[in-house]
């Protein structure tokens, strides 16, 4: 039995040629307003209950605030996830059997908050590896480029580089110097195709883990910039842990090579697993013994670049000026 809404409409045969081939697509009006009031008071339970590792994230830029898992510990979010329409439209994406989900992620930019979100490949920061993985990018504020929309790169995601996972504070421990330099996108506007949406709140961006993104600043004075992240992952997904990819602060049952397995990783379809939904009637707080280890893991990371003389500066991206649309 599965508790999942019903999508406003089935998702057509040229909408899911769309993403597969330029790995991003845009789904007008996916969320009725109930599930945007639920999406919405979840960011703002989260904006004023950061956890410690949101802080980590946050600590760099005022106006700039992170952070993952958010539905662990806030009810509203668990809800969205198990009963939202989500889940369905991302199995008729995927085209899969099973759909789990992985992790959720808010990003607010306050007005006038310069920080750009640089060009990156999601997956390169995950320790999960597959085809069947998909990602929604769900705004509660009315977006373009100027408040700092989302870029893709069309059809990145077909690309057999692998790049370096560089996030927004450019964070040590996850950089692996045997991937590939994330090329400078924006210094070189006419080698690439850029798609990006004016979006409403209700809209979804629907896109491949590999598919280059990022953004500009919030550069409007009025409008601020909260959305919320889900990823989804299907039937072809395996556990790959590794000291250079994201670590995982939640109990769970997945070993390295096998499915995603556990309360961490809950499924959704085709019906949730009693065990993992049970796991979460209670919310759950990171451990503090693996954030510890994150953090002396970064601060080594980051010592052994400064011993070598390695420097972040060839891995900055051109962001300072917006270019036309």
């Amino acid at each position: 039995m599965t508790f999942v809404a019903q999508p406003r409409r089935e998702l057509t045969a040229e909408e899911i040629r769309t993403y597969q081939e330029d790995g991003v697509i845009m789904l007008k009006r996916a969320l009725d307003p109930n599930w945007m009031a639920m999406v919405e008071a979840g960011i703002d339970e989260a904006r004023n209950k950061s956890s410690l590792l949101g802080r980590f994230m946050s600590r760099k830029v005022e106006g700039y605030q992170m952070d993952i898992f958010l539905w662990k510990r806030i009810d509203i979010l668990r809800d969205l996830i198990y009963y939202s329409p989500c889940a369905e439209l991302a199995r008729q994406l995927m085209k899969s059997e099973e759909v789990r989900f992985f992790y959720d992620q808010m990003f607010v930019k306050e007005p006038g908050t310069d920080a750009p979100t640089p060009w990156h490949q999601d997956l390169s920061f995950w320790p999960i590896r597959g085809e069947q993985i998909c990602s929604f990018w769900i705004p509660c504020d009315p977006v373009n480029r100027e408040n700092s929309g989302l870029l893709y790169v069309k059809g990145s995601h077909r690309w057999p580089q692998r790049f370096k996972a560089i996030s927004p504070d450019y964070v040590a421990s996850i950089i692996d110097e045997d991937m590939e330099d994330i090329p400078d996108i924006n210094a070189n506007p006419d080698q690439y195709e850029l798609l990006d949406w004016d979006m409403e709140p209700g809209d979804i961006l629907a896109f491949h883990p590999l598919t280059l993104h990022g953004s500009y600043g919030n550069a409007s004075r009025e409008r601020r910039r909260r959305a919320l992240a889900l990823r989804w992952t299907g039937d072809d997904v395996v556990y790959t842990p590794s000291s250079k990819r994201m670590p995982i602060h939640y109990k769970h049952a997945s070993v390295e090579g096998g499915p995603l397995r556990g309360a961490a990783f809950p499924r959704i379809l085709p019906s949730p697993d009693p065990a993992e939904r049970a796991a979460r009637l209670q919310p759950e707080r990171a451990r503090f013994g693996k954030l510890a280890a994150s953090a002396m893991g970064n601060a080594m990371a980051a010592a052994r670049q400064t011993f070598k003389r390695q420097r972040t500066e060839h891995l900055k991206q051109t962001w300072t000026t917006q270019g036309e649309k």
